[in-house]
């Protein structure tokens, strides 16, 4: 365990300077990548959201960098309770299923289906749901059975929910539906 950096990401805050600094600071030093990962996957750690939201940034552009933690993560993913956790994982699962840098094997495919319909189904926020949605339209253009059920639940409620879950929804209902 390294103080210096469990001291980093606990005194980080939501900021995007914030956010961008500890982001910086492990691509130039990756060696940090094991730790941030260990701290993001430690739900008993009341700092675990904030790793996340450094993991959030990598993953859009540094995929590559969480390949060797994605089992972790990925067994993690469906255990947050953290809003800030959810909202994090929703979007790094967003950018590992429409990653061109790396390729998840099939489990892994199936573990994010799993958790996006959760989310989707669920009572996540509507920011999770959205990124749930966009998740499985991705993977909808290779599953037939996930276009239809991912069809069935956006349409099931639709005119119950938010502004802003209509407006995802309606997007990937266009890609779906064409």
């Amino acid at each position: 365990m390294n103080t210096f950096f469990h001291d980093l990401i606990a005194k980080s805050n939501a900021s995007t300077l914030s956010r961008n600094a500890i982001r910086f600071f492990v691509i130039k030093n990756r060696e940090y990548m094991s730790e941030l990962a260990a701290i993001a996957t430690d739900l008993s750690n009341k700092n675990h959201h904030k790793a996340i939201w450094i993991i959030e940034l990598l993953v859009e552009d540094h995929t590559e960098m969480l390949v060797p933690y994605l089992d972790r993560i990925m067994e993690t993913i469906p255990k947050y309770k953290h809003e800030s956790a959810i909202r994090g994982m929703s979007r790094t699962v967003y950018f590992l299923s429409v990653s061109k840098k790396i390729t998840l094997n099939d489990r892994q495919k199936e573990q994010l289906i799993e958790v996006c319909l959760d989310w989707l189904i669920g009572d996540a926020k509507v920011a999770p749901k959205a990124y749930a949605m966009h998740t499985l339209c991705h993977y909808a253009q290779k599953e037939d059975w996930l276009k239809e059920e991912l069809n069935n639940i956006i349409n099931k409620d639709f005119h119950a929910q938010s502004a802003g879950y209509k407006a995802a929804a309606k997007e990937v209902l266009r890609k779906i539906n064409a």
